[in-house]
């Protein structure tokens, strides 16, 4: 089964509002709904993103986005990851291994949940870079214009 980790870049990239109607965020969303990837798939959402997520939208709203606060993800694709002791316990070796050591935050937290998973990590967020060699980084940055992120997608 094809496990994605989506970080907070991601998942409000599915909602942010372009001129176009585009996001990459979206776009790999509705694919993978939609069977462009082919195969049974798992969206991992992070406990922690039930608080990045409001707290993003609030900082966009101020700056003027009418970006709505609703956010509706879950559904029979989408699990959502407890941020829990089991996994503290679980992810304690990996935080002090090269890369995983120079995350901060909860980018640590996405990064070793796509480790203990075997999951790609969909992000927006190029700090992963550090990383990229210990886990599949899907950084939808080069997919602003359009989807890139299929090359890493093979059909199975």
């Amino acid at each position: 089964m094809l496990k994605l980790v989506w970080d907070a870049s991601a998942l409000v990239n599915i909602k942010e509002l372009t001129p176009t109607g585009y996001t990459p965020a979206n776009s790999l969303w509705k694919d993978l709904a939609d069977g462009w990837i082919l195969g049974p798939y798992q969206n991992i959402i992070p406990a922690i993103a039930a608080f990045e997520i409001p707290a993003v939208v609030s900082r966009k709203r101020r700056k003027g986005s009418n970006m709505l606060h609703d956010f509706y993800l879950m559904g029979e694709n989408e699990v959502l990851y407890p941020i829990d002791q089991k996994f503290v316990y679980a992810a304690d070796a990996i935080v002090r291994t090269p890369g995983f050591d120079k995350l901060r935050g909860a980018d640590l937290i996405y990064a070793c949940i796509a480790k203990l998973e075997n999951a790609r990590l969909i992000t927006l967020d190029h700090d992963f870079s550090v990383v990229k060699n210990e886990i599949m980084v899907v950084n939808l940055n080069d997919s602003r214009e359009e989807p890139r992120y299929r090359d890493l997608f093979p059909p199975l």
